[in-house]
């Protein structure tokens, strides 16, 4: 593992231990650096803050990546509405860089989000229908941050089902 992703274990595990961003300095000693070099890797705080955010976007662009070729969007992208810890940490900088300086997501993650609903509207041949998946796995996604309890896989299931026929059960 490269240093810079032992810099981005080390800032995700300490916010998900504490709820908080971690100072560079706290990062900088969990991976047994100076602040200097952490700052060799990411020469900012904007700059260790969107690696973390476009880290968590990079797994879910590879899930869907693979999903486009070899299973289906869709489901992919409603299964992947459990947050891990490394979604909960990016959502923690994002919530706290949304407090004061600068506070616009990096673009690369709109491009990623627009490209995942093209790939569910190619499977389903429907954008609009593309689009509903993308909100109902953005809602399973916030109620489990909410809650703290992941959709049931049954709960996925079903959704997945409906949306790839249109068609289900009432109530």
């Amino acid at each position: 593992m490269d240093q810079r992703e032992r810099i981005l274990d080390a800032m995700q595990d300490l916010t998900t231990a504490t709820g908080k961003v971690p100072s560079i300095l706290a990062i900088a000693g969990a991976v047994g650096l100076t602040k200097q070099g952490v700052l060799h890797y990411f020469p900012s705080r904007a700059a260790l803050d969107a690696a973390v955010l476009l880290r968590a976007v990079a797994r879910v662009d590879a899930a869907m990546t693979e999903a486009a070729a070899n299973g289906s969007p869709t489901a992919t992208y409603l299964r992947l509405s459990s947050p891990d810890d490394g979604d909960r940490a990016a959502l923690v900088v994002l919530a706290a860089g949304s407090r004061g300086h600068d506070s616009e997501l990096p673009p690369e993650v709109a491009r990623a989000a627009a490209r995942w609903e093209a790939l569910i509207a190619d499977e389903l041949g429907d954008p609009v229908r593309a689009e509903v998946v993308r909100l109902v796995g953005d809602g399973l996604f916030g109620e489990a941050l909410v809650t703290g309890a992941a959709p049931s896989a049954e709960r996925v299931e079903r959704l997945v089902a409906h949306l790839h026929t249109g068609a289900g059960p009432r109530g």
